[in-house]
C-alpha cells in the first residue's frame, strides 16, 4: 500500500515537472515571434518560477517519512521507533526525607536523608520484548541493583520474565513507593521477601490475575561454596466487583523456601520511618533454619474518592525441632479532598495522577489518609518485640511527577518481654519531597 502510494505520487509530480518545462518553452516561442512582449515574458516567467518552487515544497511534504523515531521529553525521556517495534524510557525518582523523634524509652536522632536516588531505563524490543534495569545510588553496591530483569510478551495477557524482580506477594509491596500512600511501608512489609533472582509467569485479565515463578537468592547474597535457597511463591487477585465508581480487590499469595545452606534467618522491621535507620523489633539470627513458609491475604475497597485497604501475613519457620509462628497486619484508609482518587491495574496500585496541575491555576490533588499496623516477633523462646502503630498523613499531588507529603506516627507499644522496653512509646514527624522523572 505505502508502496503504491509513493509511486503514484512520483508519477503526479514527474507530470507536473514536464507540464511545467513545456510551459516555459511555450511562453519562449511567443516572445521571439512578437505574440508576448518582453515585459510579459519576464512577468509570466516570474509567476511560473514561484509555482514551480511552491510545486516542489509541497512534493517534499508529501513525501512520507520513514524510519524516523518519535522522542517525547515527559517525565523522563522516552524515544520509540516509527514502526513502534523499539522503544526506550530513561527515567528516575529521588525521595528527600526528614524527621523528628521524641521518646522517653529511645534515643532516636533527628535529621534528614535522601531515601532513594534512582535511575532506570525500560522498553521493548521488537514489540514482544520487555526489559527493564533499575539502580538505587543510596543503597550501592549490588543492593542497588533493583529491577534487572528481561520479559517476554505471549500475547497481551501472558507475559514470562525473568531476572531479578519482586517476588509476588503482598499488595503494598507490588506498587512503587510512589504509589504507595504512606512515606513507608507498613509494619508487615518486615515479613516481605523483597526482590529475588527467578522466572515466572504473570497473567492478567480483566477481573483477575494470577503470578507466579521459581526463586534463588537475593541479589546482593553470596552463595560461595553453599547451595542457596530455593523459593517458590504465587499470588491470585480477583475482583468481584468491577465498574466506574468502585472496585473491590481480593488476593492471597503464598511462598515457601528451603532455606538451602544458610541456616539462619532473621526477621526485622524498622518503625515506619527511614532516617533513624533503626529496627525497635527485631529476631536477630534464628538458627537452624530448615524452611520457611508464609501466607498472606490483601483486601481493598476502592469507592471513588474514598480507598480502604488491609493485609495480614504469616510467616512461619521451621528449624527441625519446632515452628515458630509470626505475624503482622494493618488497616489504612484515605480521602481525597480534590475530585481524584487511586489508580488501579493489574492488580496493585499505581501513582496518582492529578486533574489538575498546581501552579497551573490548578490545586493538584489532596489526599488525608489514617494506618493501624502491628507485627508480631515473638515465637516461643524467640523475642523480637511486639510493636504497634498508628499514623496520620497528609499526601499533595502537585504534579503527577512531584509528591509532598507529611506524617504524625504513633508507636503505641513495643514489647519485647524486657522491664526496660515493655509498654515503650514513640512520636514523630516526617515529610518527604518527592521527584519522579
Amino acid at each position: 500500500m505505502r508502496k503504491s502510494l509513493v509511486l503514484s505520487l512520483s508519477m503526479l509530480f514527474a507530470a507536473q515537472v514536464s507540464a511545467q518545462s513545456e510551459l516555459a518553452m511555450l511562453l519562449g516561442v511567443l516572445k521571439d515571434n512578437g505574440t508576448i512582449t518582453v515585459d510579459q515574458y519576464k512577468r509570466l516567467m516570474a509567476e511560473h518560477q514561484g509555482e514551480k518552487v511552491e510545486t516542489q515544497k509541497l512534493s517534499k511534504i508529501k513525501q512520507p517519512i520513514a524510519n524516523e523515531a518519535q522522542v517525547v521529553v515527559k517525565n523522563g525521556i522516552k524515544v520509540k521507533s516509527a514502526d513502534k517495534q523499539f522503544s526506550a524510557h530513561i527515567g528516575g525518582r529521588v525521595e528527600a526525607h526528614a524527621a523528628w523523634y521524641k521518646s522517653d524509652d529511645f534515643d532516636l536522632g533527628d535529621g534528614t536523608a535522601i531515601r532513594r536516588a534512582r535511575l532506570f531505563i525500560k522498553g521493548t524490543l521488537y514489540n514482544d520484548w520487555q526489559y527493564k534495569l533499575d539502580y538505587d545510588f543510596v543503597a550501592g553496591g549490588t543492593k542497588g541493583i533493583k529491577d534487572a530483569f528481561l520479559a517476554y510478551k505471549v500475547n497481551d495477557s501472558v507475559q514470562l520474565i525473568t531476572g531479578n524482580y519482586k517476588v509476588p506477594f503482598s499488595l503494598e509491596f507490588q506498587a512503587s513507593s510512589h504509589a504507595n500512600t504512606f512515606i513507608e511501608r507498613s509494619l508487615a512489609f518486615g515479613l516481605s521477601p523483597g526482590r529475588h533472582l527467578g522466572a515466572g509467569i504473570n497473567m492478567f485479565k480483566d477481573n483477575w490475575s494470577l503470578q507466579a515463578g521459581i526463586f534463588g537468592n537475593k541479589i546482593h547474597q553470596s552463595n560461595a561454596g553453599q547451595d542457596e535457597e530455593t523459593l517458590i511463591a504465587g499470588r491470585l487477585v480477583w475482583l468481584p466487583v468491577k465498574n466506574d465508581d468502585y472496585f473491590v480487590h481480593l488476593g492471597v499469595a503464598g511462598l515457601h523456601s528451603n532455606n538451602g545452606d544458610n541456616i539462619s534467618l532473621r526477621l526485622k522491621s524498622n518503625p515506619e520511618s527511614y532516617v533513624a535507620s533503626t529496627q525497635l523489633v527485631d529476631t536477630g539470627a534464628i538458627s537452624d533454619v530448615d524452611d520457611y513458609s508464609q501466607i498472606g491475604f490483601e483486601a481493598a475497597v476502592n469507592y471513588q474518592r474514598l480507598n480502604v485497604q488491609s493485609e495480614y501475613i504469616k510467616s512461619s519457620v521451621n528449624t527441625g525441632l519446632e515452628s515458630l509462628d509470626f505475624n503482622s497486619w494493618y488497616i489504612q484508609s484515605s480521602l481525597f479532598l480534590t475530585n481524584d482518587r487511586r489508580v488501579y491495574k493489574k492488580g496493585k496500585f499505581g501513582i496518582v495522577k492529578p486533574q489538575s496541575i498546581l501552579g497551573q491555576d490548578g490545586t493538584g490533588a489532596w489526599e488525608l489518609a489514617m494506618r493501624y499496623s502491628e507485627i508480631d516477633l515473638n515465637a516461643v523462646d524467640v523475642i523480637g518485640g511486639i510493636e504497634r502503630n498508628m499514623t496520620l498523613a497528609l499526601n499533595v499531588y502537585a504534579t503527577p511527577e512531584i509528591r509532598f507529603t507529611a506524617e504524625y506516627l504513633k508507636v503505641l507499644e513495643v514489647s519485647k518481654n524486657n522491664p526496660t522496653t515493655d509498654n515503650a512509646s514513640l512520636d514523630l514527624g516526617q515529610v518527604r519531597m518527592e521527584w519522579v522523572f
